[in-house]
């Protein structure tokens, strides 16, 4: 199993030489992958409810910086070496997909091949009406989203004709280093959503939400890709929130991580404890030295 951690996003935590010490102790300690999350931006009062907390809520205040996440990555891909760089999650809807279908082909072009693409739909109908992007339809919106950024990736020259983007005779470079274009894990529970892990994506990951509905809700996505003449086998279970590192908690996330691996999530998501996150290089190096390799193998 792969595991990887949420790198300071927010905060005074991701001020530059901590996402820096932070980021090169990952790569250093042998963690498979470091992870953003996306926001453009926070409203004051917050009118949509976030899914994946009780209250609704974020968890921070608005005015907090909070650093763009494929810039973020861009940074950390120059410090680093072996780690994967992923979102988790892109909101692609929210975005013009053309522009960003280049800007993560140069991080993977930079990185030697190393950017994963976890998007999902959205949720704050308020983000994308700031961003002048209709939040009616995103479903839609985001099948077009993903088709035309994999041609982007794999063909050299574009005919896409959707409802939302249109790109004929077009071509984008440079292409992605993987082969057969960056992978896509998409993240949400929602039927549509994991409709699309089987058509499109490389992947689903989930979050501790779906845990109890995990292996139907994988086992619906496998169904759609034998529909769309995809593999099922090829398709990665992977777990966002999966634990967090926290003094006298290490041993108890390694035990919910060796549960997660005995139930086949492939690549395994994890934090700091924002309280403890002036400690985050000692945990991080003491969680690979006692259980890291075993939990890998």
């Amino acid at each position: 199993m792969e595991i990887g951690l949420h790198v300071p996003q927010v905060g005074p935590p991701s001020a530059q030489e901590n996402v820096a010490t932070f980021a090169k102790a990952v790569d250093d300690a042998g963690y498979d992958g470091i992870w953003v999350f996306d926001h453009v931006v926070l409203q004051k009062d917050q009118q949509s409810k976030y899914p994946y907390s009780p209250d609704g809520k974020l968890g921070f205040p608005p005015t907090m910086d909070f650093l763009e996440p494929l810039t973020l990555l861009a940074h950390i891909a120059a410090i680093t070496k072996n780690v994967r760089l992923g979102t988790s999650v892109l909101v692609l809807p929210m975005r013009q997909p053309v522009l960003h279908a280049k800007i993560m082909a140069t991080i993977d072009a930079l990185s030697g091949g190393r950017f994963v693409l976890g998007a999902g739909v959205g949720w704050w109908e308020q983000e994308f009406e700031v961003l002048s992007v209709p939040f009616e339809r995103r479903g839609k919106r985001m099948d077009e989203c993903l088709q035309l950024v994999k041609q982007l990736w794999t063909e050299e020259w574009v005919n896409f004709k959707g409802e939302f983007y249109n790109a004929v005779d077009w071509t984008c470079n440079p292409k992605p280093v993987q082969e057969g274009g960056i992978p896509i894990w998409l993240g949400g529970e929602s039927k549509g959503q994991l409709r699309r892990v089987g058509k499109y994506a490389d992947g689903w990951l989930a979050t501790p939400k779906a845990f109890a509905t995990m292996d139907d809700d994988f086992a619906f996505a496998k169904e759609e890709a034998v529909k769309a003449g995809r593999d099922p086998e090829a398709l990665k279970l992977s777990l966002e929130g999966a634990g967090v590192l926290a003094p006298d908690h290490l041993e108890q996330a390694a035990e919910g991580l060796s549960k997660l691996k005995e139930r086949g999530i492939f690549h395994a998501i994890l934090g700091v404890h924002p309280a403890h996150m002036a400690n985050a290089v000692p945990l991080i190096e003491e969680f690979s030295s006692k259980y890291l390799k075993e939990l890998q193998a």
